[in-house]
Protein backbone atom coordinates (compact mmCIF):
# COMPACT_ATOMS: atom_id res chain seq x y z
CA UNK A 1 0.00 0.00 0.00
CA UNK A 2 0.78 3.53 0.11
CA UNK A 3 2.57 5.35 3.16
CA UNK A 4 3.18 9.00 2.72
CA UNK A 5 4.32 11.22 6.29
CA UNK A 6 5.92 14.58 4.91
CA UNK A 7 7.42 15.52 8.61
CA UNK A 8 9.68 12.16 7.74
CA UNK A 9 10.15 11.91 4.57
CA UNK A 10 8.83 9.00 3.86
CA UNK A 11 7.09 8.63 0.31
CA UNK A 12 6.23 4.53 -0.14
CA UNK A 13 4.33 3.44 -2.88
CA UNK A 14 3.81 -0.49 -3.03
CA UNK A 15 0.80 -1.31 -5.08
CA UNK A 16 -1.83 -2.73 -4.33
CA UNK A 17 -3.31 -0.54 -1.71
CA UNK A 18 -5.32 -2.89 0.31
CA UNK A 19 -5.42 -0.64 3.43
CA UNK A 20 -6.85 2.50 3.14
CA UNK A 21 -10.29 0.71 1.17
CA UNK A 22 -11.01 -0.94 4.76
CA UNK A 23 -10.35 1.99 7.10
CA UNK A 24 -14.00 2.91 6.79
CA UNK A 25 -15.32 -0.32 7.44
CA UNK A 26 -12.98 -0.40 10.47
CA UNK A 27 -14.04 3.34 11.56
CA UNK A 28 -17.85 2.22 11.69
CA UNK A 29 -16.90 -0.97 13.29
CA UNK A 30 -15.02 0.41 16.80
CA UNK A 31 -17.96 2.83 16.69
CA UNK A 32 -20.01 0.43 16.33
CA UNK A 33 -19.40 -1.78 19.47
CA UNK A 34 -21.93 -1.58 22.16
CA UNK A 35 -21.16 0.85 25.09
CA UNK A 36 -21.05 -0.59 28.99
CA UNK A 37 -23.53 -0.65 30.90
CA UNK A 38 -23.89 2.69 33.02
CA UNK A 39 -22.51 2.50 36.37
CA UNK A 40 -25.48 1.66 39.01
CA UNK A 41 -24.06 4.39 41.36
CA UNK A 42 -25.12 7.20 38.96
CA UNK A 43 -28.02 9.30 40.12
CA UNK A 44 -30.48 8.65 37.17
CA UNK A 45 -32.53 11.28 37.74
CA UNK A 46 -28.87 13.63 37.31
CA UNK A 47 -28.02 11.91 34.65
CA UNK A 48 -30.83 13.25 32.79
CA UNK A 49 -30.48 16.66 33.84
CA UNK A 50 -27.07 16.42 32.54
CA UNK A 51 -28.36 15.00 29.50
CA UNK A 52 -30.23 18.29 28.73
CA UNK A 53 -26.89 20.52 29.74
CA UNK A 54 -25.21 18.50 27.29
CA UNK A 55 -27.81 18.86 24.08
CA UNK A 56 -28.38 22.64 25.19
CA UNK A 57 -26.52 24.95 27.23
CA UNK A 58 -23.51 22.90 27.91
CA UNK A 59 -22.97 23.46 23.94
CA UNK A 60 -21.38 19.66 23.78
CA UNK A 61 -23.78 18.28 20.92
CA UNK A 62 -21.97 20.74 18.73
CA UNK A 63 -18.97 18.87 18.27
CA UNK A 64 -19.76 15.23 20.09
CA UNK A 65 -22.79 14.27 17.66
CA UNK A 66 -24.65 11.14 16.87
CA UNK A 67 -24.64 8.30 18.64
CA UNK A 68 -21.29 7.75 18.77
CA UNK A 69 -20.52 11.43 20.06
CA UNK A 70 -18.04 12.30 17.84
CA UNK A 71 -18.34 14.48 14.61
CA UNK A 72 -15.21 12.73 13.01
CA UNK A 73 -17.44 10.75 10.65
CA UNK A 74 -18.41 13.72 9.59
CA UNK A 75 -15.08 14.44 8.61
CA UNK A 76 -14.96 17.22 11.01
CA UNK A 77 -11.46 18.41 12.41
CA UNK A 78 -10.67 21.38 14.91
CA UNK A 79 -7.74 23.83 15.67
CA UNK A 80 -5.94 23.91 18.98
CA UNK A 81 -7.72 27.20 19.27
CA UNK A 82 -11.61 26.20 18.78
CA UNK A 83 -10.89 23.20 21.52
CA UNK A 84 -8.49 25.10 23.63
CA UNK A 85 -5.63 22.59 23.73
CA UNK A 86 -1.99 22.59 23.12
CA UNK A 87 -0.79 23.87 19.87
CA UNK A 88 2.69 21.73 19.93
CA UNK A 89 0.94 18.46 20.52
CA UNK A 90 -1.64 19.09 17.73
CA UNK A 91 1.81 19.64 15.34
CA UNK A 92 2.67 15.77 16.21
CA UNK A 93 -0.60 14.68 13.88
CA UNK A 94 -0.54 14.64 10.13
CA UNK A 95 -3.17 16.71 10.31
CA UNK A 96 -2.18 19.38 12.38
CA UNK A 97 -5.78 19.27 14.31
CA UNK A 98 -7.60 17.71 17.16
CA UNK A 99 -10.63 15.28 16.21
CA UNK A 100 -13.80 15.27 18.27
CA UNK A 101 -13.32 11.58 20.87
CA UNK A 102 -16.16 9.52 20.98
CA UNK A 103 -17.64 9.87 24.73
CA UNK A 104 -19.04 5.92 24.72
CA UNK A 105 -17.53 4.41 27.72
CA UNK A 106 -15.71 7.40 28.82
CA UNK A 107 -16.00 6.78 32.49
CA UNK A 108 -15.53 3.17 33.30
CA UNK A 109 -13.02 2.52 35.57
CA UNK A 110 -10.50 1.29 36.25
CA UNK A 111 -9.46 1.90 31.66
CA UNK A 112 -11.02 5.12 31.31
CA UNK A 113 -10.88 7.47 34.67
CA UNK A 114 -9.10 9.89 33.40
CA UNK A 115 -6.87 11.88 32.12
CA UNK A 116 -8.72 13.80 30.19
CA UNK A 117 -8.02 15.33 26.69
CA UNK A 118 -5.92 14.65 23.92
CA UNK A 119 -2.93 16.02 26.26
CA UNK A 120 -3.66 14.59 29.23
CA UNK A 121 -4.56 17.90 30.56
CA UNK A 122 -7.40 17.34 33.01
CA UNK A 123 -7.34 15.16 35.88
CA UNK A 124 -11.06 14.98 35.93
CA UNK A 125 -14.38 15.11 34.03
CA UNK A 126 -14.80 18.07 36.46
CA UNK A 127 -11.80 19.43 34.90
CA UNK A 128 -13.08 18.94 31.84
CA UNK A 129 -16.31 20.48 32.04
CA UNK A 130 -14.94 23.05 33.87
CA UNK A 131 -12.03 23.93 30.81
CA UNK A 132 -15.49 23.90 28.47
CA UNK A 133 -17.05 26.47 30.47
CA UNK A 134 -14.80 28.88 30.55
CA UNK A 135 -13.32 28.48 26.92
CA UNK A 136 -16.55 28.79 25.69
CA UNK A 137 -18.18 31.43 28.12
CA UNK A 138 -20.36 29.34 29.21
CA UNK A 139 -23.10 30.01 31.81
CA UNK A 140 -23.54 27.03 34.03
CA UNK A 141 -24.48 26.58 37.41
CA UNK A 142 -22.38 24.46 39.79
CA UNK A 143 -25.95 21.99 39.83
CA UNK A 144 -25.83 22.11 35.85
CA UNK A 145 -22.19 21.13 35.60
CA UNK A 146 -22.37 18.40 38.54
CA UNK A 147 -25.64 16.92 36.49
CA UNK A 148 -23.04 17.20 32.82
CA UNK A 149 -20.65 15.10 34.60
CA UNK A 150 -23.01 12.36 35.87
CA UNK A 151 -24.33 12.57 32.17
CA UNK A 152 -20.78 11.81 30.99
CA UNK A 153 -20.36 8.98 33.22
CA UNK A 154 -23.43 7.65 32.12
CA UNK A 155 -22.14 6.94 28.38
Amino acid sequence: GDFVDARIGANVHNPPEMVRPKLPALRAYQLSIDEPAPLASLDAAAVERGRAVFNGGGQCATCHTGTTFTDVNAGALHTAAEVGQSQAYAQRSATKLYRTTPLRGLFHPPQLQGPYFHDGHAATLDAVVDHYVQKRGLSLSTQQKADLVQFLKSL
